[in-house]
């Protein structure tokens, strides 16, 4: 019989699965893989407004503001007035960018790891995008 569970649930629950392997191996760089990506994608953007951010993550802003939020409150990114008075763009601080560079070979460590026990990631590649193509209507 084959299995009849939701695929979004039990994608879902790998994900929460994954990422407790990886903040548990990024434990000592006192951030967790979310904040990590985070990070990384500000620096990335360098000094990207809060919806610019947005757009570059597909996250929603106010969820996204409310994690900036917390990186600003632990001291590891700092707001700037931008171009005009209306808007922020957000930087990383100089913890940050230390905290930052502490985490990626933690990172890595975890990612080939992890990649070594897929193999070749095409398959998987192709399977995330089969999946999160939209499905046509009947």
């Amino acid at each position: 019989m084959a299995k009849e569970t939701c695929l979004c649930i039990d994608l879902r629950t790998s994900a929460q699965k994954l990422t407790q392997i990886y903040d548990e191996a990024m434990a000592p760089s006192g951030i967790s893989v979310t904040q990590f990506s985070q990070l990384h994608l500000i620096q990335s953007l360098n000094g990207p407004t809060l919806k610019g951010l947005s757009a570059a993550s597909e996250l929603e802003r106010s969820t996204l503001g409310r994690n900036i939020r917390v990186l600003e409150n632990l001291g590891l990114v700092k707001m700037k007035v931008g171009e005009d008075a209306r808007t922020r763009t957000i930087h990383l601080s100089r913890k940050g960018a230390n905290t930052f560079k502490r985490a990626i070979p933690l990172w890595y460590s975890v990612q080939s790891q992890l990649l070594n026990r897929l193999g070749d990631r095409t398959q998987l590649d192709e399977l995330l995008e089969a999946l999160t193509t939209p499905v046509a209507a009947n």
